[in-house]
């Protein structure tokens, strides 16, 4: 009877760090991104680009990417970004 329950606490608290725990910290980092994000902030996208800032709309953001010489503007969506790198 007690190993019964011992397999469902494990089995519980399993389910708990692998999706719980990680939803938790994605939400947290993306109320961080909304509360930090501003015009010339470095971030990184989920897809590995990195860029600044150059305009935010609603749910849309411009990021400047490139070199000096050559630089690409890019309109990717606010929930696309996985960090910001300098505020």
């Amino acid at each position: 009877m007690k190993l019964e329950y011992l397999i469902i606490i494990i089995i519980l608290y399993y389910f708990y760090e692998t999706s719980l725990k990680n939803e938790m910290i994605e939400k947290k980092n993306k109320k961080f991104i909304d509360n930090n994000l501003s015009e010339g902030s470095k971030i990184v996208t989920k897809s590995g680009i990195i860029g600044e800032v150059t305009k935010i709309d609603d749910s849309y953001v411009m990021i400047a990417t490139g070199t000096l010489d050559n630089i690409t503007y890019l309109k990717v969506e606010k929930d696309s970004i996985k960090s910001i790198l300098d505020m």
